[in-house]
Order: structure tokens, then sequence, then C-alpha cells
């Protein structure tokens, strides 16, 4: 294998390969360009053949076969005519049927039938007849042919083809003779017809049921005449009324020529079908002759391949030697050919190509040093900006770099800020010369052009060749402009001045600007890791809220289910009582049952209003609707239905004389003032003074819930008005409630343009105060949606 691999990877045997492979491809195109011709005209040849002889067939059937049946009956019924003429009775037509059991050719039997279609005789004495409808409506001179039937049951079924014509007296049809027709009848008229030595026809009717059996189809074959439709390629086409030839298996799977042609007066199809490789013999032949062309040119190519490739490798690989030489630097080698004048004119080039190369190595080494310098220095000033992750400091390292490659000893750099680009450093140690501005936005002024742009910039001696204006601000000298571009946006610009540089060669402009972009991706790198890290916390944040509001979804979960099973075990518990024990029970403990069950009913009303208010909060459809509101007097109402329910506890109400009546929502003022209220009772457990007031400060009014109960923490006073939340939220917590009291109260006073606060009473107890406007002017808007 190595050895083939080295021959056919030299000169040498590259060009044999070549040679031999052009012969191969022509001798290749021309065996198949013939044969696919030859085999075009075979092909046609041979399916013309079987069409030729499917026609013929079908010309036998519709112009021989058929009208000789209908000739036949016709002189039939011409007979039984004249005998009618005679002796005009039905049964003398009869008994000379049924009398004579004589036979006519292609029929199995004639009979005789009314033009009713009843049975009258026939020439088969055991046939019972049948009514016949096809034979309904019949004219005189017609001769009816009725396709294949099913007739009778069991071992006595049997399929016709009837042939009908009438006996005709006078004009009128009296009678009606009718001829079967059996399949094996028309096998043995029609059933021996062969094509060649390996073909065959036979015919299917309108169903693709075998007519005739196949004259070559084998004894075990499992077809049988008027059996199972055949499922062959042929005979469907043949079915659908198609004619045609074309290659497909036929009812043996044999691969065959078919012929299918339909015949319309019976719905019939004839299959004509040869055996598919004895009908292309011819092109198996011509097949292997053009292998045998093919091959001897591929053995002719290849003796010219291997002349050539000896004629031509020689001077080549001489030539390739001294490439290969002046490949390792030996300048001074030169190489002599012998032979055509077109491997002479090679050589002679070859030498003046060693010439011109010697002539400009000297200069090359000297550019490609040179270039590995200026290239030593991208590579650091890269390798060292992918450690920084601070813009400011890479713009820092980069202006340096920049001032040092083109010994400038000015710098200026500007880093995006919005809109705008904002100067972060600047180097000026002349003071004066080239002062560049300290902001400027894209598009606006000479800096803001040359970021529009997106190009580096290089004046030299004050000449500008895109008219941006630079030259009026260095008229002498160098100056570098360099926009700092990612892939998506201009991150920054970098600008050098000096007035003693005078020049920069292209291969330096290349890398300033190579330079540039890579500053550019280090910088995008730098500004996406600060989001990053700002998005990071930002995350982080998100993901705490996300946990506490999980936290306090659960114990919401836990909380409702724990509030509403105490209210419903207890109507449970007591309507069960009522009903259990009714008889026994007295008018005081049925009070006290049905007192008890209204409590809870009534606790468990007040948590769907929350949950409603809440819903309604939350889809922003709570609709304030202002008007005279006498605040005292709904917190005297407040306090008078606490008091009707906790009797033990006192409040309180406590406000100025010159407490004015407000513009507000009553019902909603009522139900914060309640919410308050019971909040204060609940968390001092019905003991205590509980006291409302009201002050006015200014154009609001402040009221004010205190109690001398346990008080609130601290670190909790601000998240108490929270939807869900609640200071204790274990299930063992001895405060009942779901945590939407006082968040319903902050929304409806906010609603009213107010605020809400909580604090702790000096000696004890909590304070729960809110302020809202009193004149309609000081609320602002007057209802929130």
């Amino acid at each position: 294998m190595r050895a083939f691999r080295r021959i056919f990877t030299s000169l040498r045997g590259r060009i044999f390969l070549a040679v031999l492979l052009s012969g191969l491809v022509v001798g290749l195109s021309v065996g198949t360009a013939s044969y696919a011709v030859a085999r075009s005209m075979i092909k046609d040849r041979v399916e013309k053949g079987v069409a030729g002889v499917g026609n013929d067939v079908r010309r036998i059937i519709e112009g021989v076969w058929v009208p000789t049946l209908k000739m036949e009956m016709q002189v039939l019924a011409e007979v039984a005519s004249t005998l009618y003429a005679l002796d005009s009775a039905p049964e003398t037509l009869k008994s000379a049927l049924a009398g004579r059991q004589f036979k006519v050719p292609g029929f199995k039997r004639l009979n005789l039938f009314h033009p009713g279609g009843f049975f009258l005789g026939s020439t088969d004495p055991s046939y019972r007849g049948r009514v016949e409808e096809d034979i309904g409506g019949i004219r005189p001179e017609e001769v009816r042919v009725t396709p294949f039937r099913r007739e009778g049951e069991g071992v006595e079924t049997e399929y016709l083809m009837t042939v009908a014509a009438p006996v005709v007296k006078e004009g009128e049809v009296m009678a009606v003779l009718v001829g079967d027709i059996t399949p094996e009848g028309i096998s043995g008229e029609l059933g021996s017809l062969a094509v060649g030595i390996s073909g065959e026809v036979y015919l299917v009717d309108a169903e693709g049921r075998l007519i005739t059996r196949p004259p070559r189809a084998r004894q075990g074959t499992e077809i049988e005449i008027m059996g199972k439709p055949l499922e062959t390629e042929g005979v469907r086409r043949v079915v659908r009324g198609e004619n045609g030839v074309a290659e497909y298996e036929n009812y043996a799977g044999q691969r065959v020529l078919g012929g299918y042609f339909h015949l319309p007066e019976t719905g019939w199809g004839i299959l004509v079908e040869e055996d598919a490789d004895k009908a292309f013999a011819d092109l198996t032949r011509l097949r292997n002759l053009i292998i045998y062309i093919v091959s001897a040119l591929a053995m002719a190519s290849m003796l010219a391949a291997i002349f050539l490739a000896r004629m031509i490798a020689g001077p080549l690989r001489r030539l390739q030697e001294a490439a290969e030489k002046l490949g390792l630097g030996d300048m001074d080698f030169r190489v002599e050919v012998r032979g055509g004048e077109e491997l002479r004119g090679l050589a002679a080039s070859f030498n003046r190509m060693a010439d011109a190369l010697q002539s400009s190595y000297a200069v090359l080494e000297e550019r490609v040093r040179k270039r590995t310098a200026e290239l030593r220095t991208l590579y650091e000033m890269v390798f060292s900006l992918r450690g920084y992750r601070d813009p400011d400091e890479i713009l820092h390292k980069a202006l340096q770099a920049v001032m040092d490659f083109a010994s400038c000893e000015m710098g200026w750099c500007y880093l995006a800020a919005g809109e705008s680009f904002n100067l972060l450093y600047s180097r000026t140690p002349g003071g004066g010369l080239g002062r560049l501005p300290e902001r400027f936005a894209a598009g606006e002024g000479p800096l803001g052009e040359v970021l529009a742009a997106g190009e580096a910039v290089f004046l030299e001696a004050g000449v500008e060749e895109d008219g941006t204006g630079l030259a009026r601000l260095f008229p002498r000298g160098l100056a570098v402009f360099l926009p700092l571009r990612s892939a998506k946006r201009t991150l920054g610009l970098i600008c050098t001045a000096s007035e003693k540089a005078g020049y920069l060669g292209e291969e330096s402009r290349r890398t300033l600007s190579a330079l540039a972009g890579e500053v550019g991706t280090a910088l995008e790198n730098a500004i996406l890791y600060r989001e990053l890290q700002e998005r990071a916390e930002e995350l982080e944040r998100a993901n705490r809220e996300l946990r506490s509001l999980d936290e306090m979804k659960s114990n919401f979960i836990s909380t409702i289910t724990h509030e509403l099973k105490q209210p419903l075990s207890l109507i449970s518990g007591y309507a069960q009582t009522i009903r259990d024990y009714y008889e026994s029970l007295t008018y005081e403990e049925e009070l006290q049952c049905l007192q008890v069950i209204l409590d809870r009913t009534d606790f468990l009303s007040k948590l769907v209003d929350e949950f409603l208010d809440l819903s309604l909060l939350e889809m922003g459809k709570v609709r304030l609707h202002r008007e005279e509101c006498d605040l005292e007097g709904l917190a005297r109402k407040v306090a008078s239905q606490h008091a009707a329910r906790n009797p033990d506890q006192p409040i309180v109400v406590d406000f100025s004389p010159d407490f004015p009546m407000l513009m507000a929502d009553v019902r909603r003022m009522e139900q914060v003032l309640t919410n308050l209220v019971s909040n204060a009772s609940k968390f001092s457990k019905g003991k205590g003074e509980i006291r409302i007031t009201g002050r006015v400060m200014g154009d609001r009014v402040r009221v004010r819930v205190m109690d001398r109960g346990i008080g609130i923490d601290p670190s909790q006073l601000k998240r108490i008005f929270d939807r869900f939340y609640q200071v204790d939220s274990s299930m063992k917590r001895s405060f009942s409630g779901v945590g939407l009291g006082l968040f319903i109260c902050r929304e409806l006073v906010e609603a009213h343009g107010g605020r809400i606060w909580a604090e702790n009473r000096p000696g004890g107890g909590a304070v729960v105060s809110f302020e809202i406007p009193w004149r309609e002017e000081a609320s602002g808007e007057g209802e929130e949606g």
C-alpha cells in the first residue's frame, strides 16, 4: 500500500493517472452513450412488437369473435322467427329446444325467454332457468351482449356471458333467444394464444378476474378462472381503461414486459406478457460487447499513460529538485534542462525567477523584521488587555500602547456614556496643541464625524483626505484617530498626536486599525462583564424576593386552609348537634348553637369579602364613589358595633371639634375603620381600652386607632401592610386571619390620596394612623380604577 501511495503521489504517477483516467472517461462516455442509444432502439422495437400482438388480439376479439357470436345468434333467432311464424304457440319453440340437444359453437346452451324475462325452455334439460332482467326492452334486429355475471349458489355457481337476439313476428318481439357462454368456453376459443417462446395472452374481466387461463401458467399457480382479481400492475391499469406497454411483475412474480389493452364493448382487458430478460436478450449481448470495447480502450490508455509519464516527468522532476533547493535557501542554484522547446523555456523562466528571488530576499527579510516587531507589540497589548475587567483601565493601557507605537507625545481617550462620549484620560505635556473637547456626540463636530464613519483616520502634516475638519485641530505633525468598535456598537475613541512624527507606513496603519478592533472587543467584554455583574446582583435580589413570595404563598395556603377549616368545623358541629338532639335541646341551647353558626358564617363572609376586594385591587377595578363623609360618625358607628360584639372591652371615640366633613367613599372609609378596630381588638385579646382619635393637620385629617395589646416587633412595622403578611405565620399561632386586612386598608387609603403607617405606644400597645386630604382639590383625582 505504501509503495502504491508513493508512486501515485509522485509527478510521474500523477501524469500516468491523469492520462489513464482521461482514456477511461472517454471510453466510458462513448460506451455509455452507445449503450443508451441502442437500448432505447431495442426497447422501442420490443415494446412495439408486444403492442402489435395486443392490438392484433384486440382486433380478432372485437372484429371477428364477438361479431361471429352475434351473427350466430341472429341466424338462430331468424330460424326461430320462421318457426314461430308457422306455429305461433310459444310451446312449439320450447319443445323444439328441449327435444333437440344440439350444440352451437362457442355457446354452452341456448335458452328461450319471454320478452318480460321469464324462462321458457333450454337445449340443456337439466337447466332450471332464471328470470332474465337484462333482455327487457330488446328491440327487433338488436343483438345484446351482457358481460359475465354470477348465477346460482354453492356447487351450482357459474359465471355466464350472454348473447341475446329477439324472435320477431310482424315487427313485434315475441320471445328472446339467449346463448350462454362460460369462461371455460372462451378459454377453449382464445386461451391457447402465445407470444414467441416465452410470452402469453390472456383475458380479464372488468374486475380483474381471469376469463382465460394464461397458457404458460403452471398447474400449481394459485390462480383460477373467475377467481380472485389479479393484483398486477398491468391488470390494475387495464381495469382503469388504460392502454399501453410497461415492465412489471406478473401473477407469478416474474418480471415481464406487458401490454394491456381495454375492450370498451365488454369491459374486458387483454394482457400480452413476455419474459423481460428474454425480450431484451439482444440488449444484454450489446452490453457485454460494449464492456469488452471499453476494457480494450482502458488498456490502450494505460500504455499511452506510461509512455507520456516517462517523457514528461524527467524534466519536471529536475525542476522540482531545483525548486526544493531554492526553498531551502540555496539562492545560487540554477537548473539546466534538455528536451523540447517548451521545457527549455520553462527552465529559463525558472532561472529568471531564481534571480528575482535572490535580489528581493534581503528587502523582504528587512520588512519581515519590522513587521514582526509590530506584531509582537500588538500581541503583547492584546494579551495584556485580556486580563482586565475595568473599561477605564483598558482605555488607559490602550492609550499608552498607541502613543508608544506611533511615537506620539499627546493622547486622548473617550468612553461612550449614553448618546455622548466623555473624555476619560488626556496626556498633553505641551499644554495647548490640538486641544480636544471634553464631551461630544456621535456625528457632532470633527470627532463625531470620525465615530459616525467608523474608520481609523490618519492625519499627516495637516493634510486630510476625507474633509472632516481635523486639520484645523492638528495643522502640523501626525495625528491618529481610532474609533473603538465592537460587533454591535461604538464604545470609544483614541486620539494621539505628535509635532515631531510625520509618517506612518501602510502596514503600521493596518496594525493600529487591528489594535483598535481588539481594544473595542476587550472593552465590549469588560462592559458586558460589568453589566453581567449588575444583572447577577439584580437576579440575586429578585431571587430573594421570589423565595420570600414563595414562602408567603405557602404560608398563605396553610393559613387560609386553617382559617376555613375552623369555622366550617364549628358550623358543621353545631348544625349536627341541633339535628341529632333537636328534641332534647332547650330554647337557650338552640339559640347558643345558632349564634355560633351565625358568628362563624359572618366570619367566612368577611373572609370572602376580603378576597373579593383583593381581586378588585389587583385588577385595578376599585372605584371610589366620593361624597360628603362624616368620618367621626363612621367611627362612632364602628365603635358601637364593636361594643355590641365585645361588651367587656371599652372603646373611646375622640375627634376634635373642628373636624371637617370629607369628600370620600363612605363605604370604603367604614371598611378601613372596621378593619383597624378589629385588628386592635384581636391583638389586645379583647382587653384594655381601644381609642379612636381624629385631628385636623392642615389640608389633611389624621385618624389614629390605638390599643393596649402586645404591640408590633419594630422590624416588622413596614411589612405588616404587605399582602398576606403575618408576623406569626405558623399553624400554632395565637391569632387568626390571612394577612389581608391591613393590606386592603393601605390600598384604600392610598386610593384616597393618603398614607397609612403603624408604630408602638409607649407603655405597650400599638397605634395605626392614616392621613387623607379633607378637601377634594387636595386629594387629586376623584377616583382610581
